[in-house]
């Protein structure tokens, strides 16, 4: 990948089909009440852009999505109140929103180099979406709220996808990006049609390691939805990582222009890798397709 990667990227004309853009970052600071996710997508078969900040502050949830026009020329990601900055391309970001009710100023470095999937994409393997690359970070920021601020630090976790894509078709997923102290695991399943499509990775200072093989053990719900799952995945080297998630905290996301009925369940998780006993904390996400 090049710094350019990082930015807008241009699309193919004329469009035959759902062409999209993709940025995502989390953060969750458990001590200070904080966490969420903030999302920005740049749908080029509509020339709209969706900006989107669902963060949860003393376990209230508030929620703020907006669309605004677009066009060729668009370039700076913001919508007035949520902007995305690439500081150093792969190693320094910022995210503000300026809210009704709450800014937050979101500093991040990279814990670990990016994984890139279509670099290690497997030979005849083709994933959704077209070009995706993904980063554990460190974060620190400030929110500010009623007046009053406080300090944020933690972990956090991006992600950068653009190409044809079309959630519609997708049964159900599972993401995971479990983030422990030397290492994060990122595992990643969906169900299209009959077919089911797993990766992942494992990222550390040593590097990155692609996830071939992924399973769901078992999932137990909630009166409000999945609230645990065991995860299985095996990397490259054949090491297994065996986790279990756990939701501490959770969002409820209907998700109308991806189809009647769609949703999202986007779980902030305790971890445990159930080999190790090592725990770390960080997003459990189920997307659901009753119409599949």
């Amino acid at each position: 990948m090049e710094s350019k990667d990082e930015f807008v990227h241009e699309y193919p004309k004329p469009l035959d089909a759902h062409w999209k853009e993709n940025w995502y970052f989390n953060f969750i600071d458990r001590e200070n009440r904080a966490w969420g996710v903030n999302h920005i997508s740049l749908e080029r078969h509509r020339q709209r852009g969706r900006f989107s900040a669902f963060h949860v502050i003393d376990n209230t949830p508030v929620l703020y999505s907006t669309l605004i026009d677009i066009d060729d020329n668009f370039s700076e990601l913001t919508d007035g109140r949520l902007k995305f900055e690439f500081l150093e391309p792969f190693k320094k970001f910022r995210v503000t929103f300026d809210g009704k009710s709450h800014q937050l100023e979101l500093d991040y470095d990279a814990r670990f180099q990016v994984f890139d999937y279509a670099l290690t994409r497997r030979p005849g393997k083709k994933g959704v979406p077209l070009e995706h690359y993904e980063q554990a970070l460190w974060m620190k920021g400030v929110l500010t709220r009623e007046g009053e601020t406080r300090n944020l630090s933690g972990y956090g976790h991006r992600d950068h996808s653009w190409g044809y894509r079309n959630e519609s078709k997708v049964t159900a997923w599972n993401w995971v990006a479990a983030q422990f102290q030397d290492r994060t695991v990122n595992l990643y399943r969906a169900v299209i049609g009959p077919a089911f499509v797993g990766s992942g990775f494992v990222s550390s200072k040593d590097g990155n390691r692609r996830i071939v093989r992924m399973n769901i053990e078992q999932t137990e719900f909630d009166g409000k939805g999945p609230a645990s799952s065991t995860y299985l995945g095996i990397d490259e080297t054949g090491e297994k990582w065996r986790l279990r998630s756990q939701k501490f905290s959770s969002l409820f996301l209907p998700l109308k222009e991806k189809g009647d009925g769609v949703v999202i369940h986007e779980n902030f998780a305790e971890f445990k890798n159930l080999d190790t006993d090592e725990t770390g904390v960080g997003i459990d996400e189920y997307l659901i397709n009753p119409d599949r």
